[in-house]
């Protein structure tokens, strides 16, 4: 059996058990997709030939020494996406905040991980709910100019490329309390 049901492989490897020795084939409705021989506790390996995006119902038989060939398995769904979501659109506006871990929001493939950048460096993750909506609270930044970006991986692990740039500066130091007060009154005497 195979954990995966999305995968960007072209060539998903599928294992499980059969009678140790036998030979197994996999299939994709009666399409041969490869074969190998259960090892002698029955575990099996077998790597598939390659598969176009899309989804497959995936099944099982069992040959052995004699010739008797098994039912087929139950189906494992598997879905093959190696296309990569689209950019990430970040809708936060506010460019000058005194919030030293600021929370940036936008849009991006529904269920799909946003991870926020300065650069290469990794500043937080979410995940964008069913509607694409995400919310991403930065790590601690020091005072100075970011050029933030975005990326979305999608549950095949394909990564978007980067979104637009989002320049913000963080400024949470107070100005200095004013000085030199005088007054411009007139006395009287």
């Amino acid at each position: 059996t195979t954990t995966s049901t999305t995968t960007s492989d072209t060539t998903p490897t599928i294992t499980g058990s059969a009678e140790a020795g036998s030979t197994v084939k996999i299939y994709s409705g009666t399409t041969l997709l490869g074969s190998a021989t259960a090892d002698g506790n029955g575990a099996f390996s077998v790597t598939s030939s390659t598969l176009s995006e899309g989804s497959y119902s995936i099944t099982a038989t069992a040959t052995d020494a004699a010739g008797n060939t098994s039912s087929a398995s139950s189906a494992l769904s598997i879905t093959v996406d190696t296309t990569a979501p689209n950019a990430p659109t970040i809708t936060t506006t506010s460019t000058t905040t005194s919030d030293t871990t600021p929370t940036i929001t936008g849009s991006a493939e529904a269920g799909s991980t946003l991870k926020l950048y300065n650069g290469t460096t990794l500043l937080g993750s979410a995940t964008a709910d069913t509607n694409g909506a995400f919310s991403v609270t930065s790590s601690t930044l020091s005072d100075g100019s970011y050029s933030l970006t975005a990326t979305a991986t999608d549950s095949a692990s394909n990564t978007s490329s980067a979104s637009s740039a989002l320049s913000i500066t963080v400024d949470a130091t107070a100005p200095s309390a004013p000085s030199s007060l005088i007054t411009t009154a007139t006395t009287t005497s």
